[in-house]
């Protein structure tokens, strides 16, 4: 499984950024992509045109939720969100609403496939304002996609290290 980070610049700085933890643990499944808003990387651009990536998005009552829907899923796009999850997914590594603009600013992730990450859980990310009620974190996301893909080893050393990343920030 390969899990691409589009980060946002200003993420990619911040001392709570999960993507990095991520990225720090298992560099051979993770990497980034710094978010460009008038130049996006070509690689990516290929990358999303294949069968077998696609953007990760969460599932429909988030997206209510975050108020995704019109940034993204309109309906001429619906038939594009896959059913099976791809080898490569990429993870918007945003606030909310950074997310949403980079969606709206960024008509190849409009048009991207997307796969719905389902999960019953709870975040436990509480370090930041204006979190979405139901959205995951970026390392949440990945934890959850290590499980669907039977990783429980990565899903659980990963999981490990966010516990302990939050007990630092709470300090």
């Amino acid at each position: 499984m390969q899990i691409i980070l589009l980060t946002h610049e200003r993420e990619a700085t911040r001392p709570t950024n999960t993507g990095q933890l991520a990225i720090n643990v298992y560099p051979e499944h993770c990497k980034r992509i710094v978010w460009a808003r008038t130049a996006p990387d070509e690689a990516l651009l290929k990358l999303l045109k294949t069968s077998d990536c696609a953007l990760l998005f969460p599932d429909e009552a988030v997206v209510e939720k975050a108020d995704l829907a019109e940034a993204s899923c309109t309906e001429k796009h619906e038939s594009r969100i896959s059913k099976s999850r791809p080898n490569t997914l990429v993870i918007l590594d945003a606030t909310w609403q950074e997310a949403r603009k980079m969606i709206r600013r960024s008509p190849y992730l409009k048009e991207a496939k997307k796969y719905a990450l389902t999960t019953s859980q709870n975040s436990q990310f509480n370090l930041r304002r204006n979190q979405v009620d139901g959205g995951l974190c970026t390392v949440e996301c990945i934890i959850a996609l290590f499980k669907q893909a039977n990783m429980r080893h990565e899903a659980e050393v990963l999981a490990i290290e966010f516990e302990q990343m939050l007990s630092q920030a709470k300090g």
